[in-house]
């Protein structure tokens, strides 16, 4: 076994059968393991949604210094880079903690799409009572183990709401019609079309895989969604208070 599969996914597959045992529904096991991911990684996803939220609050005054320093690139990341000292925020300080996350979001990922045959059940712990057979089955109607386009949907719109939830406000109008600078241009198109494009593709990749994934993907997408929630409510970005 290699030292990722011993390391993280054997881990995390024991703590899925040791829930089953204990509430044997599969479906809710993965609930109960997603909230218990997310509450441990919550430091880390903390951190990776204020870092959002902070570069996506302060795009406006980043497109009022792109524009002022269009013709002086030195002069523009200096400007750049006290703004973002001035809030805190950093362009690769969520990109960082993601890449921290990666591997433990692959482990999950591997722990549900493999399924639970009978190698799958060799790696149990010692102190872990092997179930005679996993139901496969949320609720005793929804077949986990195959592709589900409703379970699938229902995901692609909690994801379509969290991705909304980091679109910062529309500008207005008055700053509309002041020209944009190229970067401006392109920045607000890719918020524009963030809020469909992300729901797309968790539509496209969920519906091909076994549907435990989408209730793994759904619960924990929900727990962003919160947790977006608490941390807006503590960042507070205008004129009179320039303080996070």
């Amino acid at each position: 076994m290699n030292p990722f599969d011993a390391f993280l996914v054997q881990p995390l597959f024991n703590a899925l059968i040791f829930i089953y045992n204990i509430i044997p529904d599969i479906g809710v096991a993965t609930i109960i393991l997603t909230v218990i991911i997310r509450a441990i990684l919550y430091p880390l996803f903390q951190k990776s949604t204020k870092q959002q939220i902070l570069m996506s609050k302060i795009q406006p005054e980043l497109a009022k210094l792109q524009k002022e320093y269009k013709d002086n690139k030195e002069k523009l990341v200096k400007a750049q880079m006290e703004l973002y000292k001035k809030y805190g925020a950093s362009p690769f300080g969520s990109c960082l903690i993601t890449l921290l996350q990666l591997p433990i979001l692959l482990a999950v990922y591997r722990v549900f799409l493999n399924g639970f045959s009978d190698e799958r059940m060799a790696t149990l712990y010692n102190f872990i009572t092997q179930p005679d057979v996993v139901n496969i089955y949320f609720l005793g109607i929804i077949d986990l183990s195959q592709p589900n386009i409703w379970l699938a949907i229902i995901t692609a719109i909690i994801q379509f709401i969290s991705s909304k939830m980091l679109i910062p406000p529309s500008p207005n109008k008055s700053s509309k019609d002041e020209p944009q600078v190229p970067m401006q241009r392109i920045t607000a198109s890719l918020q524009k079309n963030i809020g469909l494009i992300a729901p797309l593709i968790t539509f496209v990749i969920l519906v091909r895989l076994p549907s435990i994934l989408a209730v793994y993907w759904s619960v924990s997408t929900l727990f962003s969604i919160f947790q977006q929630w608490l941390v807006q409510k503590n960042i507070n970005i205008d004129e009179d208070k320039k303080e996070v």
